[in-house]
């Protein structure tokens, strides 16, 4: 999808994901009609997704061919990709697949793995449409942690640990109502907002999947609308709520957690053709029940926040800005700012600082086949931390920002290429680090503390890879990476698994069927 931005076969806002089947299915739709502007490995692809996501646009059409038609693996139909079980009429579809993967690495410090399994569906009637994915991940050891600064989607519901060896389950599902211009629905889902190639200082998606009202508006070519209510997970105990339990087994101390919410909105608008500009905010909320204000879509929080907690302690509150242009075709440059506060004061003394994140990106196709990113990240002290528990930024106490969190720079380049249907072959460099805690080391005031002084947490990564999906959902990966991780030990052994630590040189080898 982004590919076919870039070199402006379609015109689509990249910032904002995931994108739903039926947006795909469409955007697909029209880069079949102009076949003269695909490369012959961007055409088996095009066939390749249609296979699939035909199924979003045309089900009424091949119902009318092909009526009431149910399938299992063997006995699919050729125009149509194998699933393991679907189901068509005139106004109703269900596919229903299995989920199974796993990946492996080793090198001098060891064999590590992570494997799951599970099952995913997808289904619509008219203009309601439902999905869900359960899995259950199983780890050697801890790969996914809240403080480890990888992108590893968040984990906090451990089942066990025996011998360092870790399990968890995985469920995201929901359900939608869609018109011609919009949808709304209530989903237990990662999203992200903002374009990035190694991680979005906005909302990255890394947060354990939590409930969402979600609304998507177009009204216009040039203008959309999206916000968010969600019900987060703030994991810190209420003990006027908590109570004790006896029972057969014994006495036993029932926690509950205080209530945790967050309210966003985005308004993207496209004064020209291939180019967008948005503006949002957000704020994290700990009323004891959803507040009705905060239900109001196109609301500014932070002067709300004022009006309901005037007086007393106000809740936290977010500002940020994108702008992402393809004009210049086979070039995306792309940048966003996150705002956690702003003092005019600071911006012009230089001993100090507001919390804010930039990013600044580009990537190019113009050479056949083939993807140059660059990206550089820079996350100044404080942003993304609140000092009242219940109103960070977080859910499950996984940061819902850039994976680095405060007091950090990221840079990384990459280069890409696809020489067949669906496979990538990669290269990359990451260079990494990260300051004092400020936060954890309580030091005030923090706004005038140095930047990254001392670095007390470096990571360079250079590696290679490749990856390709055989059939639908089928994927084969093969890497390699060398990684030095190095600074302060405390840290590394609170932001890095310990299997990284020091110099490595690391093999992995993964393959799974669905997502």
């Amino acid at each position: 999808m982004d590919e076919l931005a870039t070199t402006q076969v379609i015109d689509l806002n990249t910032s904002l994901k995931p994108y739903s089947r039926k947006l795909i299915a469409e955007k697909l739709q029209i880069a079949a009609t102009k076949q003269e502007e695909l490369s012959a490995r961007q055409k088996h692809e095009l066939d390749f997704y249609l296979k699939d996501y035909s199924k979003a646009s045309s089900s009424v059409a091949l119902a009318k061919e092909e009526p009431n038609t149910a399938f299992f693996w063997l006995n699919k139909p050729d125009h149509q990709r194998l699933d393991f079980f679907h189901y068509r009429d005139s106004s109703f579809q269900l596919t229903v697949n299995p989920i199974l993967g796993t990946d492996t690495w080793v090198n001098t410090n060891g064999f590590f793995y992570h494997w799951w399994n599970g099952v995913e569906t997808h289904a619509t009637k008219g203009n309601f449409a439902l999905f869900a994915s359960l899995r259950d991940n199983h780890e050697s050891l801890g790969l996914t942690n809240r403080d480890f600064m990888n992108q590893r989607i968040g984990a906090s519901n451990i089942k066990g640990s025996f011998a360092g060896k870790r399990d968890y389950w995985e469920i995201r599902a929901g359900v939608t109502y869609a018109w011609d211009w919009g949808h709304i629905g209530l989903l237990m889902d990662q999203f992200s907002w903002g374009d990035a190639s190694n991680g979005s200082n906005i909302f990255s998606g890394r947060t354990p999947a939590f409930t969402r009202l979600d609304l998507q508006m177009n009204p216009a070519k040039w203008l959309q609308f999206n916000y968010v209510h969600g019900w987060l997970v703030s994991e810190v105990v209420d003990s006027t709520l908590s109570f004790w339990v006896n029972n057969a087994y014994g006495s036993e101390y029932r926690e509950v957690y205080h209530p945790k919410y967050m309210a966003a909105n985005m308004f993207t608008f496209e004064p020209f053709k291939r180019f967008h500009l948005a503006v949002g905010n957000s704020i994290i909320y700990d009323a004891r029940s959803p507040h009705a204000a905060f239900f109001v879509p196109v609301m500014f929080w932070k002067a709300l926040d004022h009006t309901l907690n005037a007086r007393i302690d106000n809740m936290n509150s977010q500002l940020f800005f994108t702008a992402s242009s393809r004009n210049l075709k086979g070039f995306h440059f792309y940048t966003s700012i996150f705002i956690d506060e702003v003092q005019v004061a600071r911006i012009f003394n230089p001993d100090d600082h507001n919390p804010v994140s930039y990013k600044f990106g580009l990537s190019t196709n113009r050479i056949k086949n083939t993807n140059f990113i660059l990206e550089y990240t820079w996350s100044n002290t404080l942003i993304y931390r609140h000092y009242v528990p219940t109103t960070t930024f977080e859910s499950n106490m996984y940061n819902l920002g850039h994976f680095l969190e405060d007091n950090a720079q990221d840079i990384y380049v990459a280069l890409e290429y696809k020489p067949l249907r669906t496979l990538k072959l990669k290269g990359y460099y990451n260079y990494a680090l990260k300051g004092p805690d400020h936060t954890l080391l309580g030091t005030t005031p923090r706004t005038t503390m140095p930047l990254f002084d001392p670095i007390v947490w470096e990571s360079t990564r250079i590696g290679l890879s490749a990856s390709m999906q055989v059939i639908n959902d089928l994927y084969l990966r093969l890497g390699y990476e060398w990684r030095n991780v190095s600074g302060d030990q405390d840290m590394m052994d609170m932001w890095t698994p310990e299997v990284y630590h020091g110099q490595t040189g690391t093999v992995n080898v993964g393959v799974n069927y669905g997502f």
